[in-house]
């Protein structure tokens, strides 16, 4: 179990003893009510898409015809 005292990102009010485990990083504010995730956490779930330029886009649209 790790608990912490987080700062709100919204409204700077300081969250105390919020369990990371029980919620997978993400945490509400007390005050605001604000539902976030620390930065640590979300780069956990998070996914790198690629972006494509206009040639590969075309390109890719001809290779499924």
């Amino acid at each position: 179990m790790r608990k912490e005292n987080l700062r709100c990102p919204m409204c700077g009010t300081m969250n105390y003893d919020v369990d990371l485990d029980a919620t997978d990083g993400w945490t509400k504010c007390r005050l605001c009510k604000a539902v976030t995730c620390s930065m640590d956490e979300r780069k956990k779930h998070t996914v790198s898409v690629p972006l494509l330029n206009e040639k590969q886009l075309v390109a890719r649209s001809m290779i499924r015809k």
